[in-house]
């Protein structure tokens, strides 16, 4: 049956909506004895530095009862407090080494460990099983995989592990410290850490499920970014834009509706930790009030035994972020660890075995096989072929009947279900895998190759090749004479997928790369189809050569390539119905008679002969006259005018007010509201110190049960009021963080977003220095509204673009919702304590501000250096994210030469600088963070030293001046806070430029104007006037040259000639990919550059040589770009493209998901719907790029008749190999090297006995075999 080959996705499961994570335990898997050692000293300097504080207020307590014992006698309370001094200098000194520890082990060792996870990831992608790629693993996965989860993971097992483990060392040393001090306020504690503990893993399971769902969407976004970039021709021709930005934009949708859930769980999870705290130390300062009143503990061992426990408790919940980002890592980390521990259906067995030779018999005996997905579906039934060494077989059948999947169960691509495949009567299941792929070389119908240049694409094929072989090899395909006509001959870089070279151009270096791998089977699937007929015939020659002595098996819809194959087995439903050499089948084989019959050429020979010459004059007409006005390129100047330098550094100075993308009059009275809650949360930490120290000081006074029983009440309030400050800070900062982050997202993918006069007062105005009416679409050069040959850059591949939509923009997320409303919080922390210490005592308010100084000098250049720090690992990454994308897309390509281990040393290769530059800047960090702490800690002895002089002095008293060095002293963190996360800030800014200057990127090809074009139907008349053109990436070669041509509108014309000609380049041309060098290009008698691209795209038809389908049902393909068309419409269009009929045979018809790329259809059905895409657009050009190559002869011939239905109104070019697809044209153009050189009918052409049409006719005419 015609469906034999799709996969359907029917009998899939459903996967669980709430997967289980991780245990964090196994994120550490990928850590050595160095790793070891690092994070040992990395948690030693943590716990050093948990340990100051706690420390600090046993000291603090030591120095209230060198108070408390002598507050009558002020000198000797004057030398009780000089005896604690230095203990609180030494306790400074010590932090310096634990801060280098703390920061630098740490993060050397996270980069070490996520290298080598990044490195296991690909491995076990590039290991698993090809039918792992059509259903489980998609682009999107593993980009996502390998770069936004490996950046969480990185940053969870590093700097905020050690801030984790620093957090709690304050708590349980805290703890420890209390029971020292008085061991019935700690007995009390533990009654209060349980309460902590359920918060937070209520909190945390919370925010689990929330991580986990929103990496799901994360995913699901991703995939559609990686599809469209990587069909972005598709899109541009179909007009798609649209339709990607709309499912775009509903995936970020269901982002936006999640992230209320994740901003209302982490206001009122952080705000319930503050309210459990508050109220839990209100109690034990009561208590501590009874038992110093019972004479049990002195005042000073109840304050340190009360501040060891808060600051252990508020050390919590700043764990609480930290906890979160765990969450993250390990939603993320189970997807990573699935990959890594996934273990594939076929694998490299070590017990297999490696034959010395092998000779190249075949013989598949009775093979059953239906693919893992739609297991109810065969595909073969019963196949059996013995193959002897050295002969060449090919197999010719229908499309879908199961030619290739014989190829990718030799190649062990997928296995059968019964019967078995011998190679040199070894089965190919007991044989090593490599060891039989190395044997076997593939030519496929659609090349694959990589980035790089046409040297290493050639010498995959066998990497210990010398140059003399390499281009022997070249030459055998044909290849080597296009390759040095290249200014960089064999260096020349062939683009992502090598897009930079034309489809046979790709083909010849694909067979190239074969015939140098010197294979003893060689399996050929369509290997010639995109090559023109002079090409095809030098290929055929050089490859009958190479098959000499090898088993070959070829796979051809063009019986002229096969007819001298030793024998041709028919193939029909998944069995061999035949047997023979060509002249026996032609006589006893009805179904291969009628395919010779359908192909041979010479049966048409009796079309009408005419002059040759007889329209030249319309055909080569001057087209100067019908140039459009130029004055219409006056439309597209700006209505601003400042100059280029000017503008360019306006944008760099608003790129911090720019992160507030696209935000409304509402986002902005949320952020106020936000900043108030932030605000208030502030007000906590510098009004406790003032109270704690009142309190202190009065459990030395009479009624002192009395007196702390009111400060308790205070206490529990600002729990409360913490629990509804952070519950707005959190919430409000969350939404216009995710809404910010979705903006910027929407506007970089697809140019448009819809914003008020706020924002551009605010922000826009710093740029463009002008204002718009309120809520105008602002439209921005963004990605989808880029020009083709912006994707065909190196930096913008796939990969690259991908990471810049997804993970760069989640940065604007980080610096409003995690970083901007801490930080409002910390400044007012510091205002407030300030403004109060200096209340209190105005001299020691001043000492508390001339230490501050040395905190932001600091922090001045921690920023600097994270700034530099971040862009060049950036750019390492994307090279990676670039190499996984590539790889996997190209997944046969690879396991059929092996070049996994290749693959992994690039990989390596590319992650050696940014480990380099880690271990430098890990001990920059540290020292900076050793400096920072020891500074802190200076200050805290400083202001203890101060206050003593004080009250030497009789200028303040003890409870004064200590109250105000207290209100200080709990600030410090919020200093620290604000210390670290100003840099950060600077940081994601730095990350954010790149995505900001693609945002202001202004296209050289606008499709958007004019505006309001009028909705005129075109009527198809072309003319090409005196054209230049090379293409932007290559500009010193010359693909059209002085090029004329015209074509009357409902005209049939055909576009033959070698490759690289410049045939493909005519259609790009009149789609506008590109705009020509010189010349002009006129489409109804007006330049296509004064129409509005978009609505000239959508009357122009393009089916490609290579066809491209999305991820989405067959349905959705076929009206891409038509979604208003009717049921009946669509099935009208299947029916002519002669597809219908395989739809209909699944059992979900047209809802038939066709898999990643369209990985679940055979060649010629995804051809077949390519074209019905087309069909259903119904345009007035209808543009064929070898539109049947892939299509075998009887599906041929019923598309070709559809097509011509449509010629009395449409105007059809094709460009073709195959003369059989053109003969019926009105006109045939024959292109050499950018060039007409011949043109005519078919009949008028082949007449002429020395021309290179008449050539190309005898070459592929049947009569001449």
């Amino acid at each position: 049956m015609h469906s034999a080959e799709i996969i359907d996705e029917a009998g899939t499961s459903e996967k669980d909506a709430k997967p289980l994570t991780l245990p964090f335990y196994k994120l550490l898997s990928q850590a050595d004895k160095v790793d070891w050692i690092l994070m040992a000293l990395g948690t030693l300097g943590s716990i050093v530095h948990g340990l100051a504080q706690p420390v600090g207020y046993f000291l603090l307590g030591k120095a209230l009862d060198a108070f408390g014992k002598n507050i009558n006698n002020t000198d000797e309370m004057v030398k009780a407090l000089f005896k604690v001094v230095p203990y609180v200098w030494y306790m400074a000194f010590a932090t310096f080494p634990a801060g280098i520890l703390e920061i630098g082990c740490w993060m050397y060792a996270s980069e070490r460990q996520v290298r080598r996870l990044r490195l296991a990831f690909l491995k076990a992608v590039l290991s698993q099983e090809i039918g792992a790629f059509d259903t489980d693993l998609t682009s999107g996965k593993i980009i996502t995989g390998i770069s936004s989860h490996m950046f969480v993971i990185q940053d969870a097992i590093g700097e905020k592990l050690g801030h984790f483990i620093s957090c709690f060392a304050t708590f349980f040393s805290g703890v420890l410290i209390a029971f020292i001090a008085c061991w019935e306020v700690s007995l009390l504690a533990i009654f209060v850490v349980p309460m902590i503990l359920v918060i937070g893993a209520t909190y945390t399971k919370k925010m689990n499920a929330v991580s986990v769902t929103r990496m799901a969407y994360l995913s699901e976004a991703t995939a559609m970014v990686e599809q469209t970039i990587s069909h972005i021709k598709t899109v541009f021709a179909f007009v798609g834009e649209n339709s990607a930005v709309r499912s775009f934009s509903e995936s970020l949708g269901k982002q936006l509706r999640i992230s209320r859930t994740e901003a209302f769980v982490k206001g009122f999870g952080t705000g319930m930790f503050q309210v459990v705290t508050f109220c839990s130390w209100a109690l034990i300062v009561w208590v501590g009030a009874v038992v110093v009143t019972a004479g049990r503990a002195l005042g000073g061992d109840v304050i340190a035994a009360v501040m060891s426990i808060l600051f252990g408790a508020i050390s919590l919940t700043y764990a609480a972020p930290d906890m979160q980002l765990f969450n993250q890592a390990k939603a993320a980390g189970k997807e990573v660890f699935e990959v890594i521990e996934r273990k594939p259906v076929i694998y490299t067995n070590p017990e297999g075995k490696e034959l010395g030779a092998i000779k190249g018999s075949i013989c598949i005996n009775d093979v059953h096989f239906a693919y893992p997905s739609r297991k109810n579906t065969p595909i073969l039934r019963g196949f059996s072929l013995s193959i002897p060494a050295g002969k060449v077989v090919a197999f010719v059948g229908s499309s879908g009947c199961g030619k290739s999947t014989i190829m990718s169960l030799i190649t062990r691509f997928y296995d059968p279900i019964e019967g078995s495949i011998l190679i040199d009567n070894y089965n190919v299941k007991d044989l090593d895998l490599k060891f039989l792929r190395r044997n076997i070389g593939v030519v496929s119908q659609e090349p694959s190759l990589f980035s790089g240049n046409i040297k290493e694409n050639i010498q995959a094929g066998n990497w210990e090749a010398d140059e003399r072989q390499l281009q022997k090899a070249a030459q055998m395909a044909n290849a080597h004479s296009f390759i040095c006509d290249f200014p960089n001959q064999y260096f020349t870089e062939v683009g992502q997928r090598g897009v930079q070279l034309s489809g046979g151009q790709k083909q010849r270096i694909a067979i190239a790369r074969a015939i140098l791998k010197n294979p003893p089977i060689l399996l050929l699937d369509e290997a010639t189809s995109a090559l023109d007929t002079e090409s095809e015939k030098l290929v055929q020659a050089a490859l009958e050569t190479a098959m000499q002595g090898r088993t070959v098996i070829l796979i051809a819809h063009r019986l002229s390539t096969i007819v001298n194959a030793d024998m041709i087995a028919v193939v029909e439903n998944g069995v061999v119905t035949e047997t023979g050499p060509h002249h026996h089948l032609l006589t006893s084989n009805n179904f291969y008679r009628s395919l010779f019959e359908m192909q041979n050429i010479s049966q048409d020979s009796d079309a009408r002969v005419e002059d040759p010459m007889e329209d030249l004059a319309s055909i080569y007409t001057d087209a100067s006259s019908h140039f459009p006005d130029e004055s219409r390129e006056a439309n597209r100047t700006p209505q601003f005018s400042p100059s280029k330098e000017d503008l360019e550094e306006r944008k760099e100075k608003a790129v911090f007010y720019r992160i507030w993308f696209g935000l409304r009059k509402r986002e902005i009275v949320k952020i106020f509201i936000g900043s108030c809650g932030a605000a208030l949360a502030g007000i906590s930490k510098p009004v406790f110190g003032y109270f704690i120290i009142t309190i202190g000081v009065a459990y030395y006074k009479d009624n002192a049960e009395s007196r702390v029983g009111k400060y308790s009440i205070l206490f529990a309030c600002i729990g409360f009021l913490s629990l509804f400050a952070h519950s707005l800070q959190h919430y409000f900062y969350g939404l216009v963080g995710e809404q910010a982050m979705t903006n910027l997202r929407q506007a970089l993918y697809s140019g448009i977003i819809l914003m008020p006069s706020v924002y551009y007062l605010y922000t826009i105005s710093m740029i463009t220095s002008t204002t718009t009416n309120s809520y105008e679409p602002t439209f921005f050069a963004a990605i989808l509204r880029n020009e083709l040959a912006w994707f065909e850059k190196p930096q913008n591949s796939v990969g690259s673009v991908t990471s810049q939509v997804i993970n760069e923009t989640a940065t604007v997320k980080t610096i409003i919702s995690d970083r901007m409303s801490v930080i409002v919080q910390c400044i007012s922390s510091i205002l407030i304590a300030t403004v109060v210490s200096i209340r209190v005592n105005w001299r020691m308010g001043l000492v508390a501000w001339a230490v501050m100084p040395c905190h932001f000098i600091g922090g001045l250049i921690q920023a600097k250096s994270a700034k530099g720090f971040s862009s060049g690992s950036n750019a390492a990454y994307s090279e990676l994210v670039s190499l996984a994308s590539e790889s996997t897309s190209n997944i046969k390509t690879v396991a059929s030469f092996c070049l996994e281990d290749h693959v992994l040393e690039k990989a390596k290769v590319s992650l050696k600088k940014p480990l380099a530059k880690c271990r430098t800047q890990s001990i920059k960090y540290g020292i900076i963070q050793g400096v920072s702490l020891c500074l802190w800690n200076i200050a805290h002895a400083v202001a203890l030293w101060y206050t003593t002089i004080l009250v030497k002095r009789r200028q303040a008293s003890f409870e004064n001046g200590i109250r105000s060095y207290q209100i200080f002293s709990l600030t410090v963190p919020s200093i620290t806070e604000l210390w670290t996360l100003i840099p950060t800030v600077f940081s994601a800014i730095s990350i954010l430029t790149p995505a900001f200057h693609t945002l202001d990127r202004q296209t050289e090809i606008e499709p958007d104007e004019p505006k309001q074009p009028p909705r005129k139907s075109i009527k198809g008349d072309i003319e090409f006037s005196n054209v230049s053109f090379t293409y932007p990436s290559r500009p010193d070669m010359i693909i059209l040259d002085n090029f004329n041509l015209t074509i009357e509108a409902g005209s049939k014309v055909a576009l033959v000639g070698p490759s690289g000609a410049g045939k493909s380049s005519i259609l790009a041309l009149l789609l506008r990919f590109y705009d020509v060098n010189e010349g002009a290009v006129l489409i109804d008698w007006k330049n296509v550059k004064s129409y509005n691209l978009k609505v000239l795209r959508a009357q122009i038809g393009l089916v490609q040589q290579e066809p491209l389908l999305f991820s989405f049902s067959i349905r959705e393909n076929i009206c891409y770009g038509n979604e208003g068309s009717s049921e009946t419409e669509m099935i009208q269009a299947a029916m002519e493209a002669n597809i219908h009929e395989v739809i209909s045979n699944l059992p979900r018809g047209y809802d038939t998901s066709v898999g990643e790329k369209g990985c679940q259809l055979s060649g010629g059905q995804k051809q077949r719907i390519a074209i019905a895409r087309v069909l259903l657009k119904k345009p007035a050009i209808m543009l064929l790029d070898e539109a049947t190559s892939a299509l075998d002869a009887e599906s041929e011939r019923a598309v070709i008749n559809a097509l011509e239905s449509l010629k009395l109104s449409t105007t059809n070019i094709t460009v073709a190999h195959r003369l059989s697809t053109v003969i019926n044209s009105d006109t045939i153009f024959v292109m050499d090297k950018g060039k007409v050189v011949e043109m005519g009918t078919h009949a008028n052409l082949v007449t002429a006995s020395e021309g290179v049409y008449s050539k190309l006719y005898r070459h592929q005419s049947f009569a001449g075999n």
